[in-house]
């Protein structure tokens, strides 16, 4: 009796098995069928967008996804059925299993067709219930592979035992070549291995291809005084033996542009500019300094992960869409402090506390505020119980340096420039930074529910869906967004820094993707053994599928037609002959201005001339310059508005062009 209730059970547990099976390849065959039903469409983004279809394209894509569906149920048969034994129904479960990353295939057409987004909430929202319905399939997936720890049964077979032997044969008589370097040259440093040469030709990509593009679309006129005409002034006055001086944005002397930045890494960073002091080499160094960061991305992952998913978290450091963004708006020292700072993390690893202290104040000497960021590492230090000590003095220098500098030195050079970004923290009566402070510290409800809009949320999904959210895998590392998210999403009425086209982006970046790296390594070191590597495998497969879908829409990697950044759109196209003759143009007007005179110039024109001490920005007033340069090509109004008005004041024209023209200021009595 027993024993036929057993068998009862067993066949039963087995219908449902087989059911599930079925049901799982029918459902992956209609996705799979659906899928290529709409890659068939020719009209897929108003598909997407607006479901316009005829009534006979509707009727083919039902007819396509019912025999998709019929097509896996054909499978599951063939699986299961010659034998109709235990071992058909396991044959058949593995193969659902398996595939089953594919039930998801029926939604790729809608993510890849880039036109038909046009609301970046709802793109980001539809990734994130993708990627969190992902990385369950890619579970199942990976674990219908074998654990390579359960030894198999019996000897292996002749085939593979010859394959073996033939291997270890042609292995000891053609030893590879950093095998015989080593033995006949034991002094030379150990060669890099396959994983770290891929790793350093990405990053030799990244610099060369941002190098070239950034700098095209400087000369086609898309870079402007506000921030690439200000920066390269501001290096072109630290050259010239005047510190903090930016007269493109302050029209003050030496240390005025502190009351704005404290952007004192410029110093040393101007042996690199004095090579070519224009805005060019500020661009290219950019690129350089981000590049090379992705190396120690590299390596900060691979102390901790397998080479190959080391690689994985460097790939997605590199079509990371916020970087890009960064990337191509100027230069700022956001971004540059994000690559000091993970060049500092790496030799922190290390234990290379010299090189580290050196990077540390490289990193916060970027900007005032870098110093968050790096307090928030020495918290993170101190909470881990990870070299207290070295947290501890790591937060409290951090936390004295931003003390000293924001609230004694800058105000003591002038009113902060930047508080109406924070308007509606500041309590009555205190419009200062001091006062943010004190609204969060005192009113943490009225600071939560500034943060709770839809441009806000749209930012943070945008900053961590690239990284398949692994910074908030656990709640120490979600520390990793604390410093971006005082600087960005605390903003209010401020739209720049909700908008991963802009720079304020590089405040998550050195953080976040060490995040990632620990939070896969905690994958396997919470789950130990098989089921941990199939957590990380299939977090990591995620990780690349969020990387790939992020960077489609919102990434400048390969060239696209509308890569978003900062003002507008950035055009990978070469600069046509009139772009060309306009920079020439540029320069003849500029080098008929004496090298001591002041310049007032329009707003597309400064960065090409903003290598000069007296480089004025016309639309605060050309009133007290010598000359004004005037671009006639898509002007803004108040550029425009100053131009008249220095006509009507008597400014004479010196020379014109079919695109920008040159004023002299009239003789003063």
């Amino acid at each position: 009796m027993m024993n036929s209730e057993s068998a009862s059970q067993n066949r039963d547990r087995d219908f449902v098995a087989f059911v599930r099976g079925v049901g799982a390849l029918s459902l992956i065959g209609a996705s799979v069928a659906l899928g290529i039903g709409q890659f068939r469409n020719d009209a897929l983004a108003a598909f997407t967008s607006a479901n316009s279809l005829s009534p006979h394209g509707r009727t083919l894509l039902l007819l396509t996804l019912a025999l998709g569906a019929a097509g896996g149920s054909v499978l599951a048969a063939a699986l299961y059925l010659p034998r109709r034994t235990v071992g058909g129904l396991r044959r058949l479960l593995w193969v659902s299993r398996l595939l089953s990353p594919l039930v998801l295939a029926g939604l790729l057409p809608g993510f890849l067709a880039r036109e038909a987004w046009t609301d970046p909430l709802k793109l980001v929202l539809c990734l994130t219930a993708f990627l969190l319905a992902l990385e369950p399939l890619w579970r199942l997936h990976f674990s219908a592979y074998p654990d390579p720890s359960v030894r198999r049964a019996g000897p292996p077979s002749p085939f593979v035992t010859f394959i073996r032997r033939r291997a270890r044969d042609w292995a000891g008589r053609f030893p590879s070549l950093p095998s015989r370097l080593r033995q006949n040259f034991p002094m030379l440093p150990r060669l890099p291995t396959l994983p770290a040469l891929i790793a350093g030709g990405m990053a030799v990509f990244y610099i060369a291809y941002m190098s070239f593009y950034t700098v095209r679309n400087h000369h086609r006129f898309n870079t402007f005084t506000w921030d690439l005409g200000q920066i390269d002034n501001q290096f072109y006055n630290f050259l010239h033996g005047h510190p903090f001086r930016c007269t493109a944005l302050i029209r003050g002397g030496n240390w005025s542009e502190l009351r704005n930045h404290a952007e004192a890494t410029m110093f040393f960073l101007l042996p690199i500019y004095a090579l070519a002091p224009r805005a060019e080499t500020l661009l290219v160094l950019q690129a350089v300094l981000l590049g090379g960061a992705g190396i120690f991305v590299y390596r900060i992952a691979a102390r901790r992960l397998a080479r190959p998913t080391a690689l994985a978290v460097a790939a997605a450091y590199y079509f990371y869409p916020p970087l890009h963004g960064a990337q191509f708006f100027d230069i700022h020292f956001q971004p540059v402090a994000a690559a000091f700072m993970l060049a500092a993390i790496d030799c922190f690893e290390l234990r290379r506390m010299r090189l580290f202290v050196v990077l540390f104040v490289m990193t916060i000497l970027c900007r005032e505020d870098i110093s968050i960021g790096t307090a928030v590492f020495g918290l993170f230090l101190l909470l881990t119980g990870h070299r207290v000590r070295a947290g501890l003095v790591i937060l409290l220098v951090s936390l004295a340096y931003f003390v000293v500098l924001r609230f004694i030195i800058m105000p003591a050079v002038g009113t902060w420039g930047f508080a109406e970004h924070y308007r509606h923290l500041f309590p009555q009566g205190d419009s200062t930074f001091r006062g943010i402070i004190r609204t969060i510290v005192t009113n943490p409800v009225f600071t939560l529910t500034s943060l709770l809009t839809a441009e806000k949320l749209r930012y943070l999904l945008q900053i961590l869906v690239p990284v398949a959210f692994l910074p908030l895998r656990r709640i120490h590392l979600a520390l990793s967004i604390l410093p971006g998210a005082y600087f960005t999403l605390l903003t209010t009425g401020y739209a720049p820094t909700l908008d991963i086209g802009y720079q304020y982006s590089g405040y998550f970046i050195p953080y976040i993707f060490p995040a990632s790296a620990l939070a896969l390594a905690d994958l396997v070191g919470r789950h130990p053994g098989w089921p941990g590597v199939v957590r990380q495998r299939s977090a990591v497969a995620t990780l690349l599928v969020a990387t790939a879908l992020t960077t489609l829409h919102w990434g400048a990697i390969p060239p696209r037609k509308a890569f978003h950044s900062s003002y507008g759109f950035v055009d990978f196209e070469a600069p046509t002959a009139e772009q060309i003759q306009r920079r020439r143009d540029i320069h003849e007007l500029e080098h008929m201005v004496p090298r001591e005179a002041i310049l007032a110039v329009s707003d597309r024109e400064m960065p090409h001339v903003s290598h000069r001490l007296e480089c004025w920005n016309i639309s605060l007033g050309f009133q007290g310059s010598d000359y004004v340069m005037y671009g006639k090509v898509n002007p803004i109004s108040v550029d425009t508005v100053q131009y008249e008005a220095a006509m009507r004041a008597g400014y004479i024209k010196v020379a014109e062009r079919p695109a920008v023209v040159l004023l002299k200021a009239p003789p003063r009595h």
